[in-house]
């Protein structure tokens, strides 16, 4: 990693805060989402505000589970982690006052993991740059792209249900499908579409569901490479990136493996592409770039450049944010290392009810505009409606 030159952050002028505050969240689905890991019919989630002297209020999310289901992060431990070790450092060690964006590493360092919650605090900071350079977030953080790709993202239970959403996900326009899978719901569902849909874009997301040592599970996953798949989605466990690369070598599996829970930085990205390439299968690798996986906009930022100048391709994945997530996400996509469809929206909007308009609306050509200003306006009536608890901080 020391031949490769890390992006400088933007600069800009101080952020004098004031005020920071810490939102719960609770809203409900349109329909469940159902992964290898359980039904959601409703989440929770946080949301990190930071309003400056000059009338400024940047707001971030922190898209965290209700369980530690995804991983080790949960809304509980990431709120505790906000209100007892982040912000009061904000306040006590900087003062209220952000120089740079190295100001806020400095408090993250000494924190370990986390990362949903360092997210959602950085999240605030760029909001709030933007605001205050008046420029859009897509070009604060290096792109440029006017439209990104977006994909719809398949959560059910019962084949007939996959069928109606992929469906209905051709049928508004989308170009690429992702489906759960888990042993024993895979090769039928992704064959179904596979026959229905021959030219579509399609991937499996099994979510850390196999064992690459169990015969069944490695037959199961062997057959998916008859389906012309863009990729299977992190198959084994965070912990098994030697396991990948080497059942991809093994099998040789021609169907690109994505990492997605495996990646919780840079070092990750650097570690995997090392061992593909050991493995001599340096071509079949994909990274799926998460913010609040990695701990943050800007180290999504890292990992996409440095995928790209080792021709790894990777996308924007998903965690079922707000809208103001999403429009966060989509300026991150908008970035030219990001080179596949990311899980940006689905038909229709994932919540009953959402706290930022406009939302992100998919076009005929399969596209989302990127936004070239501002990411939306906070709607404050429905913030409030949906609040479960507000926690306020002010800068001593």
């Amino acid at each position: 990693m020391s031949l490769f030159q890390l992006p400088q952050a933007p600069t800009h002028e101080p952020l004098q805060l004031t005020w920071l505050s810490v939102i719960q969240l609770r809203l409900k689905l349109q329909k469940p989402f159902i992964t290898s890991f359980g039904r959601q019919d409703e989440r929770d989630t946080l949301l990190v505000m930071l309003r400056t002297q000059d009338g400024l209020v940047g707001i971030g999310e922190t898209p965290s589970m209700a369980a530690p289901m995804y991983d080790e992060n949960y809304l509980w431990a990431d709120l505790d982690v906000l209100q007892r070790f982040l912000i009061p450092t904000v306040s006590e060690q900087l003062k209220g006052v952000i120089c740079c964006f190295d100001d806020l590493e400095s408090i993250f360092k000494p924190v370990k993991g986390h990362r949903f919650s360092k997210c959602g605090l950085e999240a605030a900071y760029w909001h709030l740059v933007a605001q205050q350079k008046n420029v859009a977030l897509a070009s604060l953080w290096g792109g440029r792209a006017e439209s990104v790709q977006a994909g719809f993202s398949i959560g059910a239970k019962t084949l007939d249900d996959v069928l109606e959403r992929a469906e209905r996900a051709i049928q508004a326009g989308f170009k690429r499908l992702k489906v759960k899978i888990w042993p024993g719901f895979d090769r039928i569902v992704l064959e179904a579409i596979r026959n229905q849909y021959p030219n579509i874009m399609l991937q499996a997301d099994a979510n850390t569901a196999y064992d690459p040592f169990l015969s069944e599970h490695i037959a199961a996953l062997k057959t998916l490479d008859e389906l012309d798949l863009l990729l299977i989605e992190q198959p084994f466990a965070e912990n098994r990136l030697l396991d990948h690369a080497r059942f991809q070598a093994e099998h040789n599996l021609k169907t690109p493996i994505c990492l997605d829970e495996s990646i919780r930085d840079l070092n990750d990205v650097r570690q995997a592409i090392d061992l593909w390439r050991l493995f001599e299968v340096s071509e079949r690798l994909v990274i799926n770039v998460k913010p609040p996986r990695v701990g943050g906009y800007w180290e999504s930022v890292r990992i996409a450049t440095y995928c790209q100048a080792h021709q790894v391709p990777c996308w924007v994945g998903g965690m079922l944010e707000t809208g103001l997530g999403k429009w966060m996400n989509i300026s991150l996509a908008a970035h030219s290392a990001f080179n596949l469809p990311g899980d940006h929206l689905q038909p229709q909007p994932y919540y009953q009810q959402d706290i930022i308009n406009p939302l992100p609306t998919l076009r005929t050509d399969g596209t989302v505009i990127v936004p070239s200003g501002e990411i939306g306006e906070i709607d404050w009536e429905t913030l409030e409606r949906l609040q479960v608890a507000r926690f306020d901080f002010q800068v001593n």
